[in-house]
């Protein structure tokens, strides 16, 4: 296993940093979060982010459905803060038992914003940030990499690949004239095991990128690319619908 933890993080340690905003979505990134903090020996650091804008809004007249399926109406501000709280803490206790069951560091807290804009401040330099999602039906599929043009895939997103045994398709950022064939055109790749890149395929415009996300159903995104020029992360987690992974510039 390639130890990666001197390279960053507050304190010379690097973190993997999975935020969320409810419980499901927590859950449903933490096996991977786990994996990554495991491949790279980084301590785990879970962010639960009550967002501004559901706590801005009014609710007396709003109808609501549970992840458990059953309705609620009326939904109130406090009943909004006991429900945050009740998935804080439900996320805390689940992020220390998991950890320390896999036997790695972990630490928690809380923030008030907005999901991606709290994950940046609290992260380092180098830390590897994951958004909780649970996608509304299972994903089966592969782990899609957004890259650069001439970029390399990141080995940590390979071992991931090879640890979920998933395909790994690349998705290429490239201008426009690099595109030779149609929109988003898949390029052959060799074959080999889970884990090798298995397609790649070229991005000109940042909707055609959204587009294949919408049509891939992957397990998860791995942001490897400049931010700039591509669509906001949250953007791109609404096209995926899956959890989505990106490696903080500081």
């Amino acid at each position: 296993m390639r130890n990666e933890a001197e390279n960053a993080g507050q304190g010379g340690r690097l973190r993997v940093i999975l935020g969320a905003s409810c419980y499901p979505d927590a859950e449903a990134a933490l096996a991977l979060a786990l994996d990554l903090a495991r491949q790279t020996g980084a301590e785990l650091h879970g962010v639960f982010v009550r967002e501004t804008a559901l706590l801005a809004a009014g609710y007396a007249y709003s109808r609501v459905v549970t992840y458990s399926g059953q309705r609620q109406t009326g939904l109130t501000a406090g009943a909004l803060a006991k429900a945050f709280q009740a998935d804080a803490r439900r996320f805390e206790g689940l992020l220390a038992r998991r950890a320390k069951a896999a036997a790695l560091v972990s630490s928690f807290s809380e923030a008030e914003g907005h999901l991606q804009e709290e994950l940046r401040r609290c992260a380092a330099a180098g830390d590897i940030l994951i958004s909780g999602f649970k996608p509304i039906l299972p994903a089966a599929g592969c782990i899609a990499v957004i890259l650069a043009e001439g970029q390399a895939v990141p080995g940590f997103a390979l071992r991931l690949a090879r640890s979920a045994r998933k395909p790994l398709v690349a998705l290429v950022a490239c201008a426009a004239a690099a595109q030779t064939g149609p929109a988003a055109a898949p390029a052959a790749a060799p074959a080999g095991p889970p884990g090798d890149v298995a397609e790649t395929r070229l991005c000109a415009q940042p909707e055609v990128l959204l587009r294949q996300l919408e049509h891939m159903s992957p397990v998860a995104v791995i942001v490897a690319a400049p931010l700039a020029g591509l669509p906001p992360p949250a953007r791109i987690q609404e096209a995926a619908r899956c959890p989505l992974v990106l490696r903080s510039g500081g």
